[in-house]
């Protein structure tokens, strides 16, 4: 019975969470960060002040939970489907993964995340860069991808290039479609690291 009420409890505080945790997106996405405050959170989310500070710190607390769900959503969901095929279209696939995570957290959070105060994304050892490094990894020892250069030296390279153009995307208030733009972007530069 306890082990049950224990359960209920994680449970209910994961919903409550995550209840915030979108709702802050959303808001942050009508209003912007920096327009956004704790109270407009907690009134949306119908939730204490106190829950809030249950789960975040502060409100840049958000934004260090999207680069965490990032890292599960690229762990979980990007991992599986980034094989079978050659490593160049591993890679390019990735990247559209990659664009798809920046629509669906949208126009305005991306803009938050890609701020240059914002030192977060540039972060190392992340799962989102493991999954790269360890399909371009297969992509030297298939002989595929060349190997002039560290699998860590390519992913940083091609991270480098796609947060530009999310950046890009975000400036332009996403105006165009990002997942296609990353996959005709990426068919292009990944050339540039395979094996001829």
């Amino acid at each position: 019975m306890a082990a049950e009420k224990i359960n209920s409890r994680k449970i209910q505080a994961e919903a409550t969470k995550n209840k915030i945790y979108k709702t802050a997106i959303k808001l942050m996405e009508q209003k912007g960060f920096n327009n956004m405050k704790i109270d407009d959170i907690c009134t949306k989310a119908g939730v204490s002040v106190g829950s809030f500070y249950n789960y975040f710190k502060s409100k840049d607390d958000i934004l260090i939970e999207i680069y965490k769900r990032g890292d599960v959503y690229f762990e979980e969901t990007v991992r599986p489907n980034v094989s079978g095929k050659s490593t160049v279209e591993n890679i390019i696939d990735f990247f559209e993964y990659y664009a798809r995570y920046n629509e669906i957290t949208g126009v305005e959070t991306t803009k938050q995340l890609f701020a240059s105060a914002n030192k977060l994304y540039i972060s190392k050892g992340r799962n989102m860069q493991a999954v790269l490094i360890d399909t371009i990894k297969k992509g030297q020892e298939s002989g595929e991808i060349i190997k002039d250069y560290g699998p860590e030296g390519i992913t940083e390279y091609l991270f480098i290039a796609a947060r530009g153009l999310c950046y890009d995307w975000a400036s332009h208030d996403g105006s165009y479609n990002l997942r296609e733009g990353m996959r005709k972007y990426m068919k292009l530069l990944v050339q540039i690291f395979a094996a001829k």
